[in-house]
């Protein structure tokens, strides 16, 4: 089941994660940006579960410019998203995972290694 949910990436300061990007927390299950969201970095990405790996498609730029998106902690997408996915909680484990854009050549994809709890 996928669901669109609403992130908000940063890729300069003041974000104090490694290479500078952030995925902040808490997502909510919208397909909605107003402007002044999106100018403060707010973003959708269409999510789903996809062989027990959360598979992201985003609608803006997400990668740094290696085609990376590094997550440095344990990322727990909160009971909403993980409702929406299916299940009652979804933890996306620390990695540095490459974005794909041969599907989605402006912004791309990614899969995510995740805990996953029914």
């Amino acid at each position: 089941m996928k669901a669109p949910i609403k992130l908000k990436f940063k890729h300069d300061s003041p974000c104090t994660k490694p290479f500078g990007i952030c995925i902040i927390i808490p997502i909510s299950v919208t397909c909605d940006v107003t402007p002044k969201e999106y100018e403060e970095g707010f973003g959708i990405a269409c999510a789903d579960v996809v062989e027990r790996k959360l598979h992201l498609v985003f609608m803006r730029r997400a990668a740094l410019d290696d085609g990376t998106i590094p997550i440095p902690d344990y990322w727990d997408l909160g009971e909403e998203v993980a409702k929406a996915l299916g299940y009652k909680k979804i933890i996306v484990k620390p990695g540095t995972y490459k974005v794909n854009f041969s599907n989605y050549p402006q912004f791309g994809e990614a899969f995510f290694e995740a805990e996953l709890e029914k």
